[in-house]
């Protein structure tokens, strides 16, 4: 019996922690990318880039509401 436990602990552990494939950037990300009068924003961001001041993903979600504030505030923004 310990030893099935000590099998179901680790295997649960190592289900926990492997890798996944998001873990590797996708050349098919979604980015956005905004300009304002035809200068634009520094790098495009991407759905699973890193945000320097939380040191969170970035979702789609997230994107979204991004570009929609920004065209609430006067700015062409693209999602590709």
């Amino acid at each position: 019996m310990k030893h099935t436990i000590y099998i179901l602990f680790i295997s649960l552990i190592l289900a926990f922690t492997a890798c996944s494939k998001d873990d590797k950037p996708d050349s098919s990300a979604v980015c956005l990318s905004c300009e304002v009068v035809g200068e634009s924003f520094g790098d495009p961001l991407c759905v699973g880039a890193i945000d320097p001041e939380t040191g969170e993903a970035f979702t789609l979600e997230e994107l979204e509401l991004t570009k929609a504030l920004f065209e609430a505030f006067g700015s062409t923004c693209t999602l590709k």
